[in-house]
């Protein structure tokens, strides 16, 4: 069997890169309770203030774009713990903001 030329290839697989982009799997996740209530309380203040009304914002709404943020950011995850993992993260976000971690 012949292989395609390369650039064919490159072209295929971004193609199918895109497309996994646009469909959605299902992760589970544990959450505390204090997590799934402010999730959900996010979500319903995003809904609410929305100027455009198509797309629906819910939790998992939220729960993808912090998802793509950590991504975007993963050389800040550092720390052999959920707690280091945690407090690592928020120290740089809050030095972004120009603030210490502890003032939100």
């Amino acid at each position: 069997m012949a292989e395609e030329p390369p650039a064919r290839r490159s072209s295929n697989l971004s193609e199918a890169a895109a497309t996994a982009r646009r469909q959605l799997s299902p992760k589970y996740v544990q959450l505390r309770g204090d997590q799934q209530i402010e999730l959900d309380v996010v979500a319903r203040e995003l809904q609410a203030t929305r100027t455009h009304k198509g797309e629906r914002i819910t939790a998992n709404t939220v729960i993808r774009v912090a998802v793509d943020a950590i991504l975007a950011h993963r050389e800040q995850l550092v720390g052999d713990t959920e707690e280091e993992l945690r407090t690592n993260l928020l120290a740089y976000l809050a030095e972004l903001q120009g603030r210490s971690p502890g003032s939100a």
